[in-house]
Protein backbone atom coordinates (compact mmCIF):
# COMPACT_ATOMS: atom_id res chain seq x y z
CA UNK A 1 0.00 0.00 0.00
CA UNK A 2 1.20 3.41 -0.85
CA UNK A 3 2.33 5.73 2.02
CA UNK A 4 -0.23 8.73 1.01
CA UNK A 5 -3.43 5.71 0.73
CA UNK A 6 -2.37 4.62 4.37
CA UNK A 7 -2.58 8.09 5.26
CA UNK A 8 -5.85 8.92 3.77
CA UNK A 9 -7.10 5.66 5.15
CA UNK A 10 -6.02 6.20 8.67
CA UNK A 11 -7.52 9.45 8.66
CA UNK A 12 -10.74 8.49 7.75
CA UNK A 13 -11.01 6.10 10.79
CA UNK A 14 -10.00 8.91 12.82
CA UNK A 15 -12.40 10.82 11.43
CA UNK A 16 -15.36 8.02 11.57
CA UNK A 17 -13.81 7.65 15.08
CA UNK A 18 -14.57 10.67 15.75
CA UNK A 19 -18.08 10.40 14.64
CA UNK A 20 -19.01 7.43 16.77
CA UNK A 21 -17.16 9.04 20.05
CA UNK A 22 -19.72 12.45 19.24
CA UNK A 23 -22.41 9.76 18.81
CA UNK A 24 -21.49 8.09 22.03
CA UNK A 25 -20.74 11.04 24.19
CA UNK A 26 -22.80 14.64 23.33
CA UNK A 27 -26.34 15.32 24.44
CA UNK A 28 -29.12 15.64 22.57
CA UNK A 29 -28.70 18.73 20.83
CA UNK A 30 -24.96 20.04 19.54
CA UNK A 31 -23.47 23.74 18.31
CA UNK A 32 -23.46 22.74 14.05
CA UNK A 33 -22.56 26.19 13.45
CA UNK A 34 -19.66 28.96 14.67
CA UNK A 35 -19.62 32.40 13.82
CA UNK A 36 -16.23 34.18 13.00
CA UNK A 37 -15.88 34.84 16.59
CA UNK A 38 -16.42 31.38 17.97
CA UNK A 39 -20.05 32.14 18.76
CA UNK A 40 -22.25 28.50 18.21
CA UNK A 41 -25.05 30.12 15.96
CA UNK A 42 -26.86 27.22 15.31
CA UNK A 43 -27.75 24.33 17.09
CA UNK A 44 -29.01 20.75 15.48
CA UNK A 45 -29.80 17.93 17.07
CA UNK A 46 -26.89 15.25 17.58
CA UNK A 47 -28.35 13.12 14.80
CA UNK A 48 -29.13 15.68 12.30
CA UNK A 49 -25.32 16.95 12.59
CA UNK A 50 -24.12 13.52 12.71
CA UNK A 51 -26.06 12.56 9.21
CA UNK A 52 -24.80 16.03 7.81
CA UNK A 53 -21.45 16.28 8.92
CA UNK A 54 -20.77 12.34 8.39
CA UNK A 55 -22.21 12.23 4.87
CA UNK A 56 -20.61 15.53 3.82
CA UNK A 57 -17.19 14.02 5.04
CA UNK A 58 -17.43 10.67 3.37
CA UNK A 59 -18.55 12.25 0.05
CA UNK A 60 -15.64 14.43 0.42
CA UNK A 61 -13.20 11.70 1.16
CA UNK A 62 -14.65 9.12 -0.96
CA UNK A 63 -14.07 11.90 -3.75
CA UNK A 64 -10.27 12.05 -3.11
CA UNK A 65 -10.30 7.95 -2.21
CA UNK A 66 -11.75 7.53 -5.81
CA UNK A 67 -9.17 9.59 -7.63
CA UNK A 68 -7.26 6.38 -8.95
CA UNK A 69 -10.46 4.78 -10.52
CA UNK A 70 -12.13 8.12 -12.22
CA UNK A 71 -8.96 10.17 -13.24
CA UNK A 72 -7.49 7.64 -15.78
CA UNK A 73 -11.23 8.09 -17.81
CA UNK A 74 -10.73 11.74 -17.94
CA UNK A 75 -9.60 12.65 -21.58
CA UNK A 76 -6.75 14.65 -22.11
CA UNK A 77 -7.93 17.46 -23.08
CA UNK A 78 -9.56 18.22 -19.73
CA UNK A 79 -6.73 17.62 -18.43
CA UNK A 80 -5.09 20.86 -16.91
CA UNK A 81 -1.72 21.19 -16.64
CA UNK A 82 0.53 24.26 -15.54
CA UNK A 83 2.04 24.26 -19.46
CA UNK A 84 1.08 23.07 -23.46
CA UNK A 85 4.51 21.03 -23.13
CA UNK A 86 3.93 19.07 -19.97
CA UNK A 87 0.28 18.87 -21.17
CA UNK A 88 1.73 17.00 -24.20
CA UNK A 89 4.30 14.91 -22.17
CA UNK A 90 2.15 13.97 -19.13
CA UNK A 91 -1.29 13.05 -21.30
CA UNK A 92 0.54 10.94 -24.21
CA UNK A 93 -0.17 7.29 -23.62
CA UNK A 94 2.98 5.50 -22.58
CA UNK A 95 3.10 8.68 -19.78
CA UNK A 96 -0.71 8.89 -18.81
CA UNK A 97 -0.08 5.77 -16.38
CA UNK A 98 2.55 7.37 -14.31
CA UNK A 99 0.44 11.06 -14.44
CA UNK A 100 -2.58 8.96 -12.83
CA UNK A 101 -0.71 7.46 -10.26
CA UNK A 102 0.82 10.67 -8.79
CA UNK A 103 -2.43 12.37 -9.01
CA UNK A 104 -4.02 9.71 -6.71
CA UNK A 105 -0.94 9.90 -4.74
CA UNK A 106 -0.83 13.79 -4.56
CA UNK A 107 -4.76 13.86 -3.77
CA UNK A 108 -4.77 10.85 -1.07
CA UNK A 109 -2.24 13.23 1.17
CA UNK A 110 -4.79 16.18 0.48
CA UNK A 111 -8.05 13.88 1.24
CA UNK A 112 -5.79 12.60 4.35
CA UNK A 113 -5.17 16.78 5.62
CA UNK A 114 -8.80 17.46 4.98
CA UNK A 115 -10.32 14.20 6.28
CA UNK A 116 -8.06 15.44 9.47
CA UNK A 117 -9.25 19.00 9.42
CA UNK A 118 -13.12 17.38 9.59
CA UNK A 119 -12.28 15.59 12.35
CA UNK A 120 -10.72 18.14 14.10
CA UNK A 121 -14.46 20.00 13.24
CA UNK A 122 -16.27 17.32 14.85
CA UNK A 123 -14.15 17.05 18.07
CA UNK A 124 -14.74 21.11 18.98
CA UNK A 125 -18.50 20.31 18.35
CA UNK A 126 -18.16 17.38 20.69
CA UNK A 127 -16.79 18.97 23.54
CA UNK A 128 -17.80 22.50 23.13
CA UNK A 129 -19.90 23.63 26.15
CA UNK A 130 -21.33 26.75 26.63
CA UNK A 131 -22.29 29.28 23.57
CA UNK A 132 -18.82 29.76 22.44
CA UNK A 133 -15.17 28.67 21.64
CA UNK A 134 -12.53 30.18 21.73
CA UNK A 135 -11.88 31.11 18.36
CA UNK A 136 -8.37 29.96 18.12
CA UNK A 137 -9.61 26.03 18.02
CA UNK A 138 -10.98 26.86 14.81
CA UNK A 139 -8.97 29.62 13.45
CA UNK A 140 -5.69 27.83 14.08
CA UNK A 141 -6.12 24.15 11.98
CA UNK A 142 -8.00 25.96 9.63
CA UNK A 143 -5.03 28.21 9.19
CA UNK A 144 -2.59 25.17 9.15
CA UNK A 145 -4.51 23.41 7.30
CA UNK A 146 -5.20 26.19 4.40
CA UNK A 147 -1.22 26.61 4.20
CA UNK A 148 -0.11 23.06 4.43
CA UNK A 149 -2.27 22.63 1.21
CA UNK A 150 -1.40 25.85 -0.74
CA UNK A 151 2.31 24.51 0.74
CA UNK A 152 1.71 21.04 -0.82
CA UNK A 153 0.29 22.65 -4.76
CA UNK A 154 3.22 24.95 -4.73
CA UNK A 155 5.54 22.30 -3.77
CA UNK A 156 3.26 20.26 -6.60
CA UNK A 157 3.61 23.58 -9.17
CA UNK A 158 6.84 24.45 -8.86
CA UNK A 159 9.15 21.51 -7.81
CA UNK A 160 10.39 18.19 -9.49
CA UNK A 161 7.63 15.84 -9.13
CA UNK A 162 5.96 16.67 -12.74
CA UNK A 163 8.66 18.30 -14.17
CA UNK A 164 9.52 16.45 -17.81
CA UNK A 165 12.41 13.88 -17.34
CA UNK A 166 15.56 14.43 -18.74
CA UNK A 167 16.37 12.23 -21.75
Amino acid sequence: MRLSRGALLLSTVVFVGTLIWVAITAGDQIPAHFDGSGQVDRTDSKASFLLELGGIGLLVVGSFATVGWWFPKVPARLVNLPSRRLHQYWTAEENRPELNRKMAEDLDWIGAATALLLAWFVVVTGTATGDSVRVWVLAVPTALYLLAVLGYVVFLVKGSRYRIPKD
